[in-house]
C-alpha cells in the first residue's frame, strides 16, 4: 500500500500556484517517481509556503490508511530515544505520516499492552525497540502490522525489516586503544542480553580480550539491566574488587549515567585514576572535563534509516526484508591515559 495522499483541495491549491497538474503535484507530495528535480522543488516550495498538511479523516476513509506511526521504545527519558524520534518525525512528516512515541518501560508485559492498543489504532506502521527479543509470541505480535521496522534489534525469525548499529567495530577499536597505551585490566558493564546491543558488546569485548592478550577474569564483565542504579551499583563493586581494573566500559548511556555518579562519590578522578570510555556519544559525554572517549553512532541516521525502510515496506508490502547494518567508531577525547599507580592504589580503598 502506498503512502498516504493529501485533499483534492490542497492539491489544486498546490498544483495551481505551482503551474504544474493535480496528478504532477499528488506525485510529488507523495514522494513517487518520473518527476523532473526541478519541477519537485517547485512543488515542495509552494506546499510549504501553503502550510500544507494532509487532511486526515479524508484521506483514511478514502485510502483505509490512518497516516500515523507508531514509535515504541524502552526508556522514553533516554536522550538517545529522542535524538531518533526527531529524526524519524522529520523523514515521516513530509511524507504526510505522523509519528506517535510511546513507552514500554522497558517491560515485555508492558509492551505487549501498547502492542494491542496501537493495533486497534490501525497504525500503518510500527517502529519498535523491543524490550526482550525473546519475549513469548513477540512473532505474532510484529505481524499485527502492515508495515514494521525493528530499531536496534533482530528477530531471526520474524519476516520483518531491521535497521542496526555495527556495535562491534567501535567497541574493539576502543579495547584496542586502551591496551596500545598499557592497559590489561579492563571492565565492560553491559546491559540485558534480551537485547542484541548488549549482546554484542559482550561478545566483543570477550573476542577482543582474549585476542589481545589481556586479563580475562569473567568479574569484569558485567551485564544486567538497563539503569541507571544498574550502572552505580555495578562500578561501585567492581572498583572493591581485590584487583580493580584500570579502564572501564559503559555499554550504554543510562549505564554510563550511573557510572559517572558513582565515580564521582567515589572521588576518581579520570583519567588519572582511571581511564573511561562510553558506549554512547550524549551531552554527558561532550561536557565533561576532559571530554570522554566514545564509541560513536549516528542516531539520527538510525532514525532516518529506520523511516525510509517503514516507508519502502508500506510502498512494497510483498518484498524481502531487509538488514541494515550502520557503522560505529571510537573516538579518543581526553578521558584515557596509561595505567597509574596511584589510579590503582585509590580503587583498591
Amino acid at each position: 500500500m502506498g503512502p498516504p495522499t493529501v485533499t483534492d483541495v490542497t492539491l489544486r491549491e498546490v498544483a495551481r500556484q505551482a503551474g504544474v497538474s493535480v496528478s504532477t503535484a499528488s506525485r510529488v507530495l507523495n514522494d513517487q517517481p518520473f518527476v523532473r528535480s526541478e519541477v519537485r522543488e517547485r512543488v515542495m516550495l509552494v506546499s510549504r509556503e501553503l502550510g500544507y498538511r494532509p487532511d486526515v479523516a479524508a484521506r483514511s476513509m478514502r485510502t483505509g490508511t490512518t497516516g500515523a506511526i507508531a514509535l515504541v521504545v524502552s526508556d522514553i527519558s533516554n536522550p538517545l530515544f529522542a535524538t531518533i524520534a526527531k529524526s524519524a518525525d522529520e523523514a515521516l512528516s513530509p511524507r504526510g505520516y505522523s509519528l506517535m512515541v510511546a513507552n514500554s518501560s522497558n517491560d515485555p508485559a508492558h509492551e505487549e499492552e501498547l502492542m494491542a492498543a496501537l493495533r486497534q489504532r490501525r497504525l500503518d506502521g510500527l517502529v519498535i525497540a523491543v524490550a526482550d527479543e525473546g519475549a513469548a509470541g513477540l512473532r505474532e505480535r510484529l505481524e499485527w502490522f502492515q508495515a514494521v521496522v525493528l530499531l536496534d534489534r533482530e528477530i531471526p525469525s520474524a519476516r520483518v525489516d531491521c535497521v542496526l548499529s555495527d556495535h562491534a567495530t567501535g567497541l574493539a577499536e576502543a579495547i584496542g586503544h586502551l591496551a596500545s597505551i598499557g592497559h590489561s585490566r579492563i571492565a565492560l558493564i553491559a546491559g540485558t542480553t534480551a537485547q542484541r546491543g548488549s549482546r554484542v558488546r559482550l561478545a566483543t569485548f570477550r573476542r577482543e580480550v582474549r585476542r589481545l592478550g589481556l586479563d580475562q577474569d569473567q568479574e569484569l564483565c558485567r551485564a544486567g539491566e538497563l539503569t541507571i542504579d544498574d550502572g552505580y551499583r555495578a562500578v561501585t563493586e567492581i572498583l572493591a574488587m581485590a584487583r580493580p581494573p584500570t579502564a572501564l566500559i559503559a555499554g550504554n548511556n543510562q549505564l554510563f549515567a550511573g557510572m559517572f555518579s558513582a565515580l564521582r562519590d567515589l572521588g576518581v578522578s579520570i583519567p588519572r585514576d582511571l581511564s573511561v570510555v562510553a558506549c554512547e556519544d550524549t551531552e554527558l559525554t561532550a561536557f565533561h572535563n576532559p571530554p570522554l572517549d566514545v564509541v560513536r553512532r549516528d542516531l539520527a541516521e538510525l532514525g532516518r534509516e529506520a523511516s525510509e525502510l517503514l516507508l519502502a515496506r508500506l510502498e512494497s508490502p510483498r518484498r524481502r526484508a531487509r538488514r541494515v547494518v550502520l557503522s560505529t567508531r571510537f573516538e579518543s577525547r581526553g578521558s584515557s591515559a596509561p595505567p597509574s599507580r596511584r589510579g590503582r592504589r585509590k580503587a583498591l580503598r
